[in-house]
């Protein structure tokens, strides 16, 4: 595939800027997001059937229809405040910058679950919170090993394990 100049001097920009700051999951970091899927893949640029192109930091082995999770964050580069975004799909979590389209944003927490208890029906985040998944969603995470990254929506109904790039159900614990 023929890459023009000024795709590659983008694809730079986004190596400098992102690499830097990776994903940095701790506590409960406010971030918005947005679930797509892949529609259309060639070289560095995936196209999504929600209508945003992104231009990947790294070739992603995924292939359309994968489904992925576009996380945003402020990041702070040079003392200026910039929006950062990465993709997660099937377990790779890849820097990215939005080329063009739009694209409907929820906010979120990201997070880190630290431990999992009772097979994976309990979970605690970095910053304390324990959670439980009802019903069949246990079956789901009994294999997910932490410690990991995950996104937990602003309702605190649902987490996503970005390593898995699932979605499971949760409740706080009583």
């Amino acid at each position: 595939m023929h890459c023009s100049c000024a795709r590659a001097a983008v694809g730079v920009l986004i190596l400098g800027l992102l690499f830097a700051t990776p994903v940095v999951a701790q506590t409960m970091e406010k971030v918005a997001y947005f679930p797509d899927t892949i529609a259309e893949k060639d070289d560095h640029i995936v196209r999504l059937n929600g209508g945003s192109s992104w231009l990947l930091a790294d070739r992603t082995s995924a292939l359309a229809p994968a489904d992925v999770l576009v996380v945003m964050r402020d990041v702070v580069v040079e003392g200026k405040r910039v929006r950062a975004a990465w993709v997660f799909v099937g377990g790779e979590e890849i820097p990215a910058r939005h080329v063009e389209g739009v694209y409907p944003t929820n906010e979120a927490f990201l997070t880190r679950v630290v431990g999992s208890e009772d097979q994976g029906s309990k979970l605690r985040l970095a910053n304390g919170t324990a959670l439980v998944l009802p019903g069949y969603n246990k079956y789901i995470s009994n294999r997910w090993v932490p410690p990991y990254k995950a996104l937990l929506t602003d309702n605190g109904l649902y987490l996503f394990n970005l390593t898995e790039g699932r979605r499971v159900w949760v409740q706080p614990s009583k």
